[in-house]
C-alpha cells in the first residue's frame, strides 16, 4: 500500500527536481508567494517545503531576505563525496555476500547498458544507470537506515551532475571501474568490492574538483 503524498511533499519534490534540471539556479530567489501560485498550494506548505528543501542543502533561508537555491560549493562537493566514500564502502562491504543471483543479473545488464551510453556519449542516462547499479548493491546489504543516507547524500551531489559533461574521459575510465565492482560482486569479494566502490567515489570527485573549481572561478571574474 502507497503512502500518501502530502501537500509539502509534493512541493518539496517539486522544487528540488527543478533545482536539479537547472529550472532554478544556484543563487536564484525562491519567491514565496510565486510558489504558492505555481503550485496551487498554501503559504504554509510552501514555507514547510523550503525548510525541508534547507535541511537538505538545496536552499538557503535569510532572516528578512527569504528564500534562495544553494550556491555550488567547493568545500560542499568535496565534504559530500567525502563521507560517501565511508558509507558507500561500508554498504558494499554489508551487501556483497547478501546479492541474490536476480541482483547478480540485474547488475550485468546495467552494466551492458552503461557501455552502450558510454559509447554513445549519453551522459543523462549514463548517470541514471550508474546510480541504478551502485544502489542494486546497497540495497542488498538490508540497512534501510544506511541506504536512506547514501541516497541523501546522491541527492545532494546530484546538484553537481551537470559538470560531468565536461568530463569525457571519466566515462571510459568509470565504465572500466564499474566492470571491476561487477566483477569483485560476481566472485563475493566483499573487502575488494568495497574498496573499488570507494576507489569510484574518489575518483569522481577527484575528476570534479577542478571543473567546479574553474566555473566558480569563471562566475566571480564574470560578476567582478
Amino acid at each position: 500500500m502507497s503512502v500518501p503524498v502530502t501537500v509539502t511533499d509534493y512541493v518539496t519534490r517539486s522544487i528540488r527536481e527543478r533545482i536539479l534540471s537547472g529550472a532554478y539556479l544556484p543563487g536564484a530567489k525562491l519567491d514565496q508567494q510565486m510558489l504558492v501560485e505555481e503550485f496551487g498550494a498554501s503559504l504554509i506548505p510552501v514555507r514547510e517545503s523550503l525548510r525541508q528543501l534547507e535541511a537538505q542543502g538545496f536552499v538557503r533561508l535569510y532572516p528578512h531576505k527569504g528564500a534562495y537555491v544553494a550556491e555550488l560549493s567547493l568545500a560542499e562537493v568535496k565534504e559530500i563525496y567525502f563521507v560517501r566514500e565511508l558509507l558507500e564502502e561500508s554498504a558494499t562491504r554489508l551487501a556483497v555476500p547478501r546479492l541474490s543471483a536476480e541482483d547478480k543479473t540485474r547488475l550485468r545488464q546495467r552494466l551492458k547498458q552503461m557501455e552502450q551510453a558510454t559509447a554513445s556519449g549519453d551522459y543523462a542516462q549514463l548517470l541514471d544507470l550508474n546510480r541504478d547499479f551502485h544502489f542494486i548493491i546497497y540495497e542488498a546489504g538490508d540497512n534501510r537506515l544506511l541506504v536512506e543516507l547514501i541516497r541523501g547524500l546522491w541527492d545532494r551531489s546530484s546538484r553537481y551532475r551537470h559538470l560531468y559533461t565536461y568530463l569525457p574521459d571519466r566515462a571510459p575510465r568509470a565504465l572500466r571501474e564499474h566492470k571491476r565492482i561487477y566483477s569483485l560482486c560476481i566472485s563475493s569479494d566483499a573487502e575488494a568490492a568495497a574498496r573499488a566502490v570507494r576507489n569510484n567515489v574518489r575518483q569522481t570527485v577527484r575528476g570534479l574538483v577542478p571543473v567546479l573549481r574553474a566555473r566558480l572561478a569563471e562566475k566571480k571574474s564574470f560578476a567582478g
